[in-house]
């Protein structure tokens, strides 16, 4: 399933779902030839979801297009990240990936273009 993210509503509804997403250093993109940025990080499965087999890590991509710049500062290195919420300031062109430690995520676009993907990817455990 893929959610686009064209409006600010839509973004709060993709951090909500995105709320301690995990993800590693590794796991973050930027095309430069397609101005294309990207996350692949792990949602754990919510408890409604999980009928009788125990809950699961699923995969989500969330990207977005039209990516002037991209600036990831990483003050600590750990196993991974989580992340906390997304804020995007329209009059300074800013989407802010707020993360609960560790690194800072800044992402410099016009306009909210954006998509948040489930892959189809589980595992049971984190690492």
């Amino acid at each position: 399933m893929t959610t686009k993210i064209n409006s600010k509503a839509e973004l709060k509804k993709a951090a909500a779902t995105l709320h301690d997403a995990r993800f590693t250093a590794d796991a973050i993109g930027f095309d430069d030839s397609t101005n294309v940025f990207t996350l692949k990080c792990w949602v754990f499965e919510s408890e409604q979801n999980r009928g009788r087999s125990p809950r699961r890590w699923k995969a989500c991509r969330l990207s977005f297009k039209d990516v002037a710049d991209y600036n990831a500062v990483t003050r600590e290195k750990v196993c991974y990240y989580e992340l906390s919420t997304m804020r995007f300031s329209e009059a300074e062109h800013r989407l802010d990936l707020v993360t609960h430690y560790g690194i800072r995520i800044t992402l410099k676009i016009g306009e909210l273009d954006g998509e948040l993907t489930e892959t189809g990817e589980t595992r049971e455990l984190w690492n």
